[in-house]
């Protein structure tokens, strides 16, 4: 019953992105078959207390009782995860963190920001999920370390064991800019010449383009949130 109830939460519709074009219509369909399975789930298991009254009266009780609470939170609990890891890279998850990550947020959306998030944001560099585009590193161990980083914060938040202001687990990451920006011809007619100190670490993006663009402009909401 909690699995069923627990996937209901899952279930609901995905939060609002920028444009209806950039809703992944397989995700929304998902949502929708889930949310059909766990109203049919908690049917099952309700008709089972009230037909039978907890009691396992033949093939027919057995079959409800199995279907329902097994079957389907099995079906739900896994899909329901595939859906919250894929909800989990949308800016608005991000901006749900309201109390830590609102700051962040509002200048990725300040058209008047100069800070590196407000300028891939405003020129689509980067047409959707922008937050865990940025911070999450190349391929399945980058996937992985960004999705078990980001429940030990969800964590933090919700137990209120977090401190502002909020500070990198470390550096940012040549990589983590270079996986998109490495070898386009803009990139290149400008870096070609140290590339290689670039793909070493031996030079760090951020020591240019961290003076004049930091990655996020918020003191002042920052310091907001910090009298709360």
């Amino acid at each position: 019953m909690v699995s069923i109830l627990a996937g209901l939460l899952i279930a609901i519709p995905a939060y609002g992105q920028d444009a209806q074009f950039q809703r992944d219509p397989v995700e929304r369909l998902t949502s929708g078959v889930l949310t059909i399975f766990i109203i049919i789930g908690i049917g099952l298991i309700l008709y089972s207390l009230i037909r039978y009254r907890g009691r396992i009266a033949g093939p027919a009780s057995w079959g409800i009782l199995i279907v329902g609470l097994g079957v389907f939170p099995i079906v739900t609990g896994m899909v329901g995860t595939v859906l919250v890891f894929e909800r989990a890279e949308h800016v608005e998850f991000c901006a749900s963190c309201h109390l830590t990550m609102q700051p962040y947020v509002d200048d990725l959306k300040n058209t008047q920001s100069a800070s590196l998030a407000a300028l891939h944001y405003k020129n689509r560099y980067i047409p959707t999920d922008q937050c865990y585009q940025c911070h999450t590193s190349y391929g399945m161990h980058g996937t992985v370390e960004a999705k078990m980083s980001g429940m030990i914060d969800t964590f933090k938040y919700y137990t209120r064991t977090y401190k502002l202001p909020l500070k990198m687990r470390e550096p940012y990451k040549n990589d983590d800019c270079l996986k998109c920006h490495a070898e386009s011809e803009k990139w290149l007619a400008i870096h070609g010449e140290f590339k290689e100190v670039l793909f070493h670490g031996d030079m760090k993006c951020m020591e240019c383009h961290g003076n004049e663009h930091p990655a996020h402009i918020f003191a002042r909401q920052q310091a907001k949130f910090e009298k709360r």
